[in-house]
């Protein structure tokens, strides 16, 4: 189970940093639909202050999201494929601080296309952390 894991959770990165990528590089892809669950759009708020600190913030979470990736990446490669707990946990906490997180504002701000992308990432993470478990914290005779 701890190989599944394993590859589950790199699928969940790999999901996690192209999404990161998505926003950075091209934040109206994404961010522009959370702009017309509220009657707004894109276009009508580029070159306002609002419209352009909501890009610069968008990007931000973007590269956030890719170095998060990237250094669970290193988690998993090092800790995690041998079953180390506090590689376990540093995915419940981090993982599910990121995942949740966005899972959550998006739920309430209505956007079904960037909650259903949350609610995929949310699945694919925990199933990589519950079918292991085991092998993390199995009692020791």
């Amino acid at each position: 189970m701890l190989k599944i894991g394993t590859i589950l959770l790199a699928i969940t990165l790999i999901f996690s940093t192209v999404y990161g990528l998505v926003l950075a590089i091209s934040p109206a892809t994404l961010a522009g639909n959370s702009l017309e669950v509220r009657g707004a759009t894109l276009e009508g708020v580029k070159g306002t202050p609002a419209g352009d600190a909501f890009i610069v913030q968008t990007r931000h979470l973007g590269v956030f999201a890719v170095c998060i990736s990237i250094a669970l990446f290193f988690v998993l490669f090092a800790a995690f494929n041998k079953g180390t707990p506090w590689a376990w946990w540093a995915f419940l906490i981090v993982g599910g601080i990121a995942w949740l997180y966005g899972l959550i504002v998006q739920i309430m701000e209505g956007d079904m296309l960037n909650m259903t992308l949350h609610i995929i990432g949310v699945v694919i993470m925990a199933l990589g952390l519950l079918l292991p478990v085991k092998e993390f914290f199995a009692k020791k005779v």
